[in-house]
């Protein structure tokens, strides 16, 4: 059960010049049909001058589940009021103390 736990959830793209939307949060509540967090979105445009825009508050979502790329679960010691943006190369990653950093997108 992922309830309780804090994840970087990583949405469906469904055409090529789509932005990258990634949310990192809590899991308030998980079903066969959808998942509620609380957390902060990451949005990724490519090509822009700063390609990395996080929110400034913390907000719930409900996702559905058919719109989920991805989940990863992270250390319950992850900051996610404090998410930690770096660049390798051509990758965008999320810091992760304790852990493996967790990818994001491509710039």
């Amino acid at each position: 059960m992922i309830e309780g736990k804090i994840v970087k959830v990583r949405f469906k793209k469904y055409y090529a010049d789509q932005k990258v939307w990634v949310f990192i949060g809590n899991v308030l509540k998980f079903t066969e049909n959808w998942i509620m967090l609380d957390g902060k979105g990451i949005l990724i445009m490519k090509g822009a001058v700063h390609p990395v825009d996080i929110d400034l508050e913390r907000r719930n979502i409900l996702i559905p589940r058919e719109n989920i790329a991805h989940i990863r679960i992270l250390p319950d010691s992850f900051d996610v009021d404090n998410i930690h943006i770096e660049t390798r190369g051509i990758r965008i990653f999320a810091a992760v103390k304790g852990g493996p950093d967790t990818s994001i997108s491509e710039i």
